[in-house]
Parts: C-alpha cells; structure tokens; sequence
C-alpha cells in the first residue's frame, strides 16, 4: 500500500531528539519492512503548548495550506491509507482527517489521547477537531493504556482501538559491555565498586524538571549508600538540575546530551536505570533501559506500568508515595540477588511485549484489514 503520513506533534525528522520522533520513525520503518511505500505528509507541526488560540489558529492555517496542497498533487490520489501519529488537544490533526476524506481512504489513528475536561478551555479548537479525528477513524492504535477508558466513552464502536504496546528495536548484547574498570578510570568520580544509577532526560521546565527534583530528594535519604549516579541529557535548565544534586558531590556525572551508541554503552555498565516519570505517557529512555535488562525504578505515571512490572522487571511506585520510592531504591541499591532477578525478567518482558517484531506482526495485520489488494 502506498501510506500518508503524517505526525502533528513532532515531524519524524525534527532536529531535537525525542521519544516522540523515535516513535514516529519506528512507524515508519516498519511499514517500510512489511513493504508498503510511505510518503510524509508535511513537516508543518500543529502543537501548541502555551493554550494560546491566535497562536493555534496559525498552526491551523499553515498545517491547512499544506492539506490544499496535497489535495491538488495528482499523486495524493495514489495514497491507499492516511496514518496520523500522536493526535490530541495540543497537536490536533488538521491535514490527515481532511485528505482521508477527500480521498476516500481509510484514516488511521495511532497514540491519540481525549480528554473532555478540555472542552472549553483554551484549546477548544484542537480539542473539538481531536473528537472528530477519533469520530472518524478507521482504527486506533494505542500505545497507552490509560487512554483507552475516554476514548471508550467517545466511540460508539470500541472495536477500532487496538492495543500496542511501546516498542523500540532490539539493542545487539553480542559485542562485550566496556569495562566498569576503564570506565572509572576515565570519569574518577565514578566508583567501580559502587550501584551505578543511569537516567536519560532532557533538562527542561516542566514534568521533566519535577522528576529531576523528586529524583534529588530520593537520593538525599539513601546519601549513606554506595552508589554513583549517571545523567544523560542537557537542556535549557542544565543548571538548575545540576545545582539539585550538587549536595552529593561528585558522586552524579553529567554527560551531557549523547548519540546513543554512547547511551548504549552506559545500559551496558550501570546497575539500574531510576527515573520518576512524572506525567510520562510510558517514556521511550525507559524502555530501551528494559530492552537492555536494566532493572527500572519509576512512579506510576501514564502508561509506565505497561513496561514496569511492580516486583518482576523493577519497581513501580505511587507518584504520591516519595518515601516508598526512596525505599525500592535503597533496596536495589543493595540487594544484587533482585537486580539479578530482575535483570532477566527485564530482557524477557520486552522480547516479548515490546520489540519491533512484535509490533510489527500487530501492526501487518491491522493494515491488511485496509489493503484491497491483500
């Protein structure tokens, strides 16, 4: 088939790293796999974060243009299906739906959240197009399982939404881990000897700097424990987050912003991967953690518990419950014979649940159900 594609919130060749943009990519590449032909829609993004309408309304009209244009290419009549990532009241769909339309092609829906507390509130407008969008699909694939409840409400048919699960490619565990040994060597402040904690985020306002301060605090009550602490990410408030944890000393490196053969290389050495997840829809750094056995300490935020097991692949933990979580880490901290466990059940789960295989396999028989040649 030949595929539109289109994300809203993020194009997949955005120049700032994200969860997001994986995901659109990995998308991409399997329709690609399963031999289907995808062309981009546009590059124009929809998103508006600040509840700004005259803002919204020149993202509508730019994203509008890009759907006349569309229209009129002959090749659009070519296009068998419209496939449009990460639809809701923030980053509406104002070209998918309309082109679909036109066209008279199945629309497809994937990672699209509704939220009827919305209604009426400064993005009324993408919030009444994302209830049309989710009216008007084909199918939903969903990613979050905490999304499913509203969507239900709002759909008279259930039967469009389709669970899948996060996934990310398999990482290659052939090559032998760097040593710890070397590694210490190279950054002094990092003990060998020690529980090596490893996070990935940006250092931005807003939910990701909150986990960044609920991080701070849970390792000020376990400061007596031997551990060292990995950051990997950068950001607008760098200094910020760098002068939280500035109380422990050298005991946290900062990275900086990495390619992530490097990232690879720290999931490879450290001993748990602890990230609060604040208001995370499930967080793809924490799922390449799991691909890669690490044991996972998180709050029990979005869809996070589709990826943590509570007491399997690591702790999941009450977002309202900041001592529960000191205590998961303190535990892992110090008890090698759980991160071990752990560690094995970690690597299980995600061949199971969240490789791109699998997905795939989900994915090729959703679209053969809108392939009139199959």
């Amino acid at each position: 088939m030949k595929i539109g594609f289109y994300a809203p919130m993020k194009h997949p060749d955005h120049p700032v790293p994200s969860g997001d943009r994986m995901i659109a990519r990995l998308f991409i590449e399997i329709f690609e796999i399963l031999g289907h032909e995808v062309t981009v829609l546009s590059a124009q993004s929809s998103w508006e974060g600040q509840g700004n309408p005259g803002r919204q309304e020149e993202l509508r009209r730019r994203v509008s243009l890009d759907l006349e244009r569309r229209v009129q290419d002959e090749d659009s009549g070519k296009l068998d299906l419209v496939f449009v990532y990460h639809v809701y009241h923030k980053s509406p769909d104002w070209l998918g739906l309309g082109l679909a339309r036109f066209l008279d092609i199945p629309y497809l829906l994937a990672e699209t959240s509704f939220s009827p507390r919305q209604s009426g509130g400064p993005w009324d407008s993408g919030h009444k197009q994302t209830k049309q969008c989710i009216l008007s699909a084909d199918a939903i694939l969903c990613l979050n399982p905490v999304d499913e409840p509203c969507l239900k409400e709002l759909l008279p048919d259930s039967q469009v939404l389709e669970r899948v699960r996060p996934f990310m490619p398999e990482p290659d565990l052939t090559r032998p881990a760097p040593r710890r040994e070397d590694i210490a060597c190279k950054y002094q402040n990092l003990d060998a000897q020690a529980v090596w904690l490893v996070c990935v985020a940006m250092m931005r306002s807003g939910d990701k700097l909150r986990s960044y301060c609920e991080l701070s605090a849970a390792l000020e009550t376990i400061a007596d424990e031997n551990w060292n602490l990995v950051v990997i990410g950068d950001g607008a408030r760098s200094r910020e987050v760098k002068s939280l944890f500035s109380r422990f000393g050298d005991r946290c490196l900062f990275t900086g912003e990495l390619d992530p053969a490097r990232i690879a290389s720290w999931f490879r050495t450290a001993d748990c991967y602890v990230w609060p997840s604040v208001n995370e829809a499930f967080g793809m750094a924490l799922l390449e953690a799991v691909s890669y056995g690490l044991p996972s300490l998180a709050y029990d935020y979005g869809g996070v518990g589709a990826i943590i097991e509570d007491g399997e692949n690591g702790f999941l933990v009450s977002s309202d419950d900041r001592p529960l979580f000191a205590d998961r880490l303190k535990l892992l901290i110090n008890d090698q014979a759980t991160r071990c466990r752990m560690r094995a059940q970690a690597r299980k789960k995600f061949l199971s649940d969240h490789s791109v295989k699998t997905a795939q396999a989900q994915i090729s028989g959703i679209l053969k159900r809108f392939d009139a040649s199959s």
